[in-house]
């Protein structure tokens, strides 16, 4: 479960966003609360709601931006409207709106279930702002114990279970770890697990370097893996372009990374993750392999070459498909939302694709330079005492 702030604003447009969803099936309004009198009138509009809450902000004409927007959203489909309702109407409780007036609309047009809120910053009763200070960490925290999950714990249980993954290097290790949220940093020998801004976990370097010393490398798999990306390079494109996140109304805002309909395809369908790496606004120089449903981590460079990878898909239908071979004939589709991403399964049985995959409609033209070893670029960046690692390289 993840708490998401959308983006600030002078109004309340999250009013008018939430309520063209409901309009188009593709929302449902499932609370409404602290309105006061509003709330026994009958065929009320979106305009009531937005005036009513412009009219509590105006007590404090300091905040310039009152509204609060914010997601709670499940993993996948894994909880319902009505369980995602009480969990949204507590965590407000704990953050200090409970007996604010806000709207609770439930959306399930997208891959994760997840609900809006939307409110005013501005004390109901007092005309003083809200407490913000710290709010993203003290949000997550405030999800962590409705949720009663001890952070710590499963800290443990993340690490034990990127333990039991198949890596040959430190970074590999650390994008495990990365991908579920947390910050490591090494400092004197250790590895310092950060997730909501705080230290939960340390573990010893060694360990680590232990478990490299173990690694066996899973020839069969990298062939596997190697030829679905074949396969199915020639029906989705390997282009790279920016990673996006979607904002209310429709629009699009850049966020650092790269991705791909092929990147996008693999992870949906087989639990195979392809990170990307490179600085923002030059061209990516290498890839990662998480092969999550085996338990693996590979230089993508094992796998294809970058430049191969991410070629347009005019040219990849130009070149000659490989038929299916014995590796991969057995291997079905799995829906990412079904996966563990952290327990590694064998491929069992078959599955019919539950969703439609959407290409990209315009991909950004980047021009890759050849793949290096990723060891040798992180390995120096890395040594670089109490600075974070980030997805852009």
């Amino acid at each position: 479960m993840i708490v998401k702030f959308l983006a600030k604003s002078k109004t309340f447009k999250g009013i008018r966003y939430n309520t063209n969803k409901v309009d188009k099936n593709k929302g449902e309004l499932m609370k409404i609360s602290g309105f006061g009198p509003l709330q026994g009138i009958s065929n009320l509009k979106p305009q009531d709601y937005v005036n009513y809450l412009a009219l509590i902000s105006a007590r404090n004409k300091r905040v310039q931006y009152p509204q609060l927007h914010t997601i709670i959203s499940a993993k996948g489909k894994s909880a319902g409207k009505e369980e995602l309702t009480a969990i949204a109407s507590a965590w407000l409780e704990k953050m200090g709106y409970g007996k604010q007036p806000y709207l609770i609309v439930f959306h399930g047009d997208t891959n994760n279930h997840h609900v809006h809120i939307v409110s005013t910053r501005i004390d109901k009763a007092s005309g003083k702002k809200i407490n913000s200070a710290f709010e993203k960490i003290r949000a997550m925290t405030a999800i962590s114990q409705v949720m009663q999950r001890d952070e710590k714990l499963t800290a443990k249980t993340d690490l034990e279970k990127a333990l039991a993954f198949n890596f040959s290097t430190k970074p590999q290790f650390m994008m495990i770890l990365e991908s579920k949220g947390y910050t490591l940093i090494e400092e004197k020998g250790k590895f310092e697990l950060i997730k909501f801004g705080r230290k939960l976990l340390e573990i010893d370097v060694s360990e680590i370097r232990e478990r490299i010393s173990n690694y066996q490398s899973p020839e069969k798999r990298a062939k596997q893996i190697t030829a679905l990306l074949y396969e199915y390079r020639s029906t989705y494109s390997g282009v790279l372009r920016a990673e996006s996140l979607p904002l209310p109304g429709g629009g699009f805002k850049e966020k650092p990374g790269y991705t791909s309909d092929l990147a996008i395809f693999m992870k949906q369908k087989f639990g195979i993750q392809l990170i990307f790496h490179g600085v923002q606004g030059m061209p990516a120089y290498g890839y990662t392999v998480l092969d999550y449903s085996q338990g693996n981590a590979f230089k993508g460079s094992e796998l294809m070459d970058l430049d191969v990878l991410t070629q347009d898909l005019n040219l990849a239908l130009q070149q000659p498909l490989p038929q299916r071979s014995d590796l991969t004939k057995n291997i079905p589709f799995k829906p990412h939302e079904q996966i563990d991403e952290f327990m590694p399964l064998a491929f069992n049985g078959s599955f019919s694709p539950q969703e439609t995959f959407i290409p990209y409609e315009a991909p950004i033209d980047i021009n890759i330079s050849d793949d290096i070893d990723d060891e040798a670029i992180h390995g120096r960046n890395r040594h670089r005492k109490r600075q974070a690692r980030t997805n852009t390289r």
